[in-house]
């Protein structure tokens, strides 16, 4: 997602929170979406919330793939885009990456469109929790389909292949990469933000320390000519790149994790760090969104 900034307090703070409330701008604000092909029919669009992948057979909706859904008004401004690239009856597939609202709230849309809908187990899980939290059960369509490790299947156009895969606990505990192995995009959902301070979810299983591993993993497993749709980008920066983006993300985790441990080493306490702090040394592309650098330091102080 580009040009916004999370509001945010503390972890422990956020588990509770509706995803509404966690963006400085109002949601009910209208905003113009981008929707843009990548390459070999696949694209993104971005509006409000998280970076939706698309796939669209022979440039057209039917028997597409969705990736992630933003909300419900978002979701609905992109089903008319593609509309107008021809009729649409049925997308093939409905994959959320993980489970946070601004990636799941348009399941209302798409999902009633899709013949299948699928995510990690974890990430269902996830979901069902939060939208119990927030007096929400049965509001978002839930996934049909789960994995633990991997799925795949081929879709009907005959194309395009589609596989899911989970590399261990990061940004959540359910974090599902979906490639289109023809095309080679992989979409990552918020496993990266692209030159922003990331959020992360340890109440639903996210792993701060082990996150950077996880980056490692994706980079190894993909060839060095994906490219990665992201699930937000700071502003001025791309919701999509590659395996450069990867290792630049991995690389501010790592920085992250060894200033932290340095400076807990040396007595420094978590509010003097938080106050002292600009951007991550060894990592200075990551200057945006200071509540989340300072949710980063707190979520790494008391992890280690």
């Amino acid at each position: 997602m580009q040009r916004r900034d999370f509001l945010f307090t503390s972890a422990a703070a956020l588990a509770a929170t509706p995803f509404t409330k966690l963006f400085s701008r109002d949601f009910r604000a209208p905003l113009d979406g981008d929707f843009q092909i990548i390459r070999g029919n696949v694209g993104y669009y971005t509006n409000r919330g998280g970076t939706i992948g698309v796939y669209l057979p022979d440039g057209k909706p039917e028997g597409g793939v969705i990736v992630d859904t933003q909300f419900p008004e978002a979701a609905q401004s992109l089903v008319d885009v593609l509309k107008e690239k021809g009729s649409l009856s049925q997308f093939a597939l409905l994959a959320n990456t993980h489970h946070h609202g601004d990636h799941t709230s348009g399941n209302t849309v798409f999902a009633p469109l899709a013949k299948q809908h699928v995510s990690h187990a974890r990430a269902k899980s996830n979901l069902i929790d939060n939208l119990a939290k927030n007096d929400k059960a049965g509001t978002v369509p839930l996934p049909g389909t789960t994995f633990d490790a991997s799925w795949s299947t081929n879709l009907p156009d005959g194309k395009e292949a589609i596989s899911l895969r989970h590399f261990g606990a990061a940004h959540t505990g359910g974090d599902a990469v979906v490639h289109f192995e023809n095309a080679n995009v992989a979409h990552v959902g918020d496993l990266i933000f692209n030159r922003r301070f990331p959020y992360i979810d340890p109440a639903s299983g996210g792993d701060l320390i082990n996150w950077a591993g996880v980056m490692k993993k994706i980079r190894k497993h993909y060839g060095k000519n994906t490219i990665y749709i992201f699930g937000h980008a700071a502003e001025g920066y791309p919701v999509f790149g590659t395996a450069s983006d990867i290792k630049a993300f991995e690389n501010y985790l790592k920085s992250l994790h060894k200033y932290v441990k340095k400076e807990k080493k040396r007595g420094t306490s978590l509010e003097d760090l938080q106050k002292k702090t600009v951007t991550i040394p060894g990592a200075p592309e990551w200057s945006f969104g200071e509540r989340l650098r300072d949710v980063n330091l707190k979520v790494m102080f008391e992890s280690l």
